[in-house]
């Protein structure tokens, strides 16, 4: 009863723009994924491991992969840079890539044992500060953009956070510019602020939603504060998309950043969040499916391939604009599928 009490009362009020309040990583819900598993995809290109090796070898396996590969791809074909979320692997994206028409070999996996002690990634994940897996991710991009590729980063839940941490880096000049680094797609990112921020933060502490690293998109200094989210990549040169399902409820963000590209998922076939609100079992399976459903779902598959052959090429066919209706579905429905 106090879980569904918070997640009411976080979605229920407006978000603070300048609260310096972190939030979590979205439930961590990536282990759940809303339509199916990767189980029985099909595989198209050689059979390179998904998971690229902490450390030295992951600069090993980025040659390797561009080597075996590189005959087949387009000439402004990008290495997709993949970032889990806390507590799930880089097979949450396989049904994305595969409706993308990506192939593994096209590949590089982010491993957060780069940036915390773990026996794998998803171990690593739950405990590595978003600080230091903006750092390592950072590293890992210099690697493949160094091989002479286009590099495009995908992201889901907490990795969302993770990347706004890095971008915006490279957009303050902390980070040195990466030639060749195209853009981001944040699905469903666990970057919100306010009071959402808190519930997110509590989250870890309660135990009912895992930790989000550290993430904080507001930073104050010098008796000024600004949004990380705002005109995230504009001065980097990376062009940043953001697409969220408004089911998730908790598990992304509520507010419009200025100059970040957000796309709202108003449909993905399923009632909702709250439209069976007596029954919070109901409820929170379906904020998992939603959560998970920016990595199942055509339009986002679509939308994502074309940013990251031309930046600024999506076009969300069928979205626009509507207030969050947290007792049902949107208003405007997106029927593409």
């Amino acid at each position: 009863m106090f879980a569904v009490l918070a997640i009411l009362l976080a979605v229920a009020a407006p978000s603070q723009p300048n609260a310096g309040i972190a939030p979590a990583d979205g439930l961590g819900l990536e282990q759940t994924p809303a339509v199916s598993t990767s189980a029985g995809l099909p595989r198209r290109g050689p059979a390179v491991p998904w998971t690229v090796p902490a450390g030295v070898a992951s600069v090993a396996t980025v040659g390797l992969l561009g080597a075996a590969a590189g005959t087949r791809r387009r000439s402004d074909e990008p290495i997709y840079v993949l970032v889990h979320g806390d507590g799930g692997s880089v097979e949450d994206f396989d049904r994305l890539l595969y409706r993308m028409g990506v192939t593994e070999d096209q590949t590089v996996a982010f491993d957060y044992r780069d940036a915390h002690a773990g026996s794998t990634s998803t171990e690593a994940s739950r405990r590595a500060s978003t600080h230091a897996a903006a750092n390592a991710l950072d590293r890992l991009v210099r690697t493949v953009a160094s091989e002479h590729r286009p590099v495009y980063s995908i992201h889901h839940s907490r990795g969302g956070a993770v990347g706004v941490e890095f971008i915006a880096g490279l957009d303050d000049g902390s980070r040195p510019p990466i030639d060749g680094y195209r853009g981001a797609a944040l699905l469903d990112p666990a970057i919100g602020s306010g009071r959402l921020g808190l519930l997110q933060r509590l989250g870890g502490l309660l135990g009912f939603v895992p930790d989000n690293g550290g993430f904080d998109p507001i930073r104050c200094a010098g008796g000024a504060c600004r949004d990380l989210r705002v005109d995230l990549g504009t001065r980097a040169g990376v062009e940043v998309i953001a697409i969220r399902n408004p089911d998730a409820l908790v598990t992304n963000f509520v507010d419009e950043p200025a100059g970040l590209r957000t796309y709202d998922l108003i449909d993905d076939g399923a009632p909702g969040a709250l439209s069976r609100w007596w029954n919070p079992v109901w409820t929170f399976r379906r904020i998992f499916s939603a959560h998970g459903s920016v990595l199942e779902h055509r339009s986002v598959a679509d939308c994502v391939r074309a940013e990251s052959l031309v930046p600024g090429s999506c076009r969300w066919t069928g979205h626009r604009r509507v207030p969050r209706v947290w007792w049902g579905r949107g208003a405007g429905l997106n029927n593409v599928r």
